[in-house]
């Protein structure tokens, strides 16, 4: 007998049902897998992302790294 509640195969996730977590189009997640931003394993013509994959994605830190502006200001000249 197989134990069928067993938690070695991960929990997958449709292109929409993907969408709906992060609050994105459909299309978007299909740019995110194209641009390999989010790993999925497609089968059939279908692709399927691991719920663990979709949490990694939400985790990372978006946009530019603060960088703080210079106290000190510079002299700009213009030589002729």
């Amino acid at each position: 007998m197989t134990d069928s509640g067993s938690n070695d195969s991960p929990e997958l996730l449709s292109v929409t049902q993907t969408a709906k977590l992060l609050n994105v189009t459909r299309q978007r997640i299909h740019d995110l897998i194209k641009n390999g931003q989010i790993i999925a394993c497609k089968l059939g013509r279908y692709y399927y992302i691991e719920v663990a994959e979709v949490e990694r994605y939400k985790n990372q830190p978006t946009g530019k790294p603060y960088q703080p502006r210079s106290t000190t200001s510079e002299e700009l000249s213009i030589d002729n």
